[in-house]
């Protein structure tokens, strides 16, 4: 039995969702600057950051320098800063790591030189990012059972109905 009274109430759950989720990314994130040097770890709430190398990676559009960072001794990510020759721009990239609970965000700070074996990352750590996702989905999901109205009820007659008198 879906129909539209459920479907209305798996929206509201995914608004609360939203709701919850965004007070604690918006409350609880934390940002930080670290000047890491190669091989070198950092510490940044709760979290380890190690240099592995910075590298340069040459295409026929782009140049890109990439810092490759160790995010708690288990998977490098790559922010990176790339520069479009036609445009002459540099546009930053950040490199994300999301889970259930927290999403890390490393952005390469400039200026970057691939020789220097350092590099400046700024680290954002923002909770219940995903939660925001589910809840969309959620919502998603609540509209389209909404928009069906599920098994027709049998009407009934309306409880102030005339009586029939008896007459003897």
């Amino acid at each position: 039995m879906v129909g539209r009274a459920n479907g209305g109430m798996i929206v509201h759950l995914g608004v609360i969702l939203i709701a919850v989720a965004l007070g604690a990314s918006n409350s609880y994130s934390k940002s930080q600057e670290l000047s890491l040097v190669a091989n070198v770890e950092a510490n940044f709430s709760g979290h380890t950051f190690e240099l592995q190398d910075v590298v340069e990676v040459r295409d026929d559009r782009s140049i890109s320098v990439k810092a490759l960072v160790l995010v708690d001794g288990k998977k490098v990510y790559a922010p990176a800063i790339t520069k479009y020759t036609r445009i002459g721009m540099n546009v930053g990239t950040p490199s994300v790591r999301t889970s259930l609970t927290t999403d890390i965000y490393l952005t390469l700070e400039p200026p970057v030189r691939q020789d220097a074996n350092e590099a400046r990352i700024k680290v954002f750590i923002k909770p219940m990012i995903v939660w925001l996702w589910i809840g969309t989905a959620l919502m998603a999901v609540g509209t389209v059972l909404a928009a069906f109205p599920g098994r027709r009820r049998k009407s009934t007659d309306a409880t102030s109905a005339p009586i029939e008198a008896v007459q003897s």
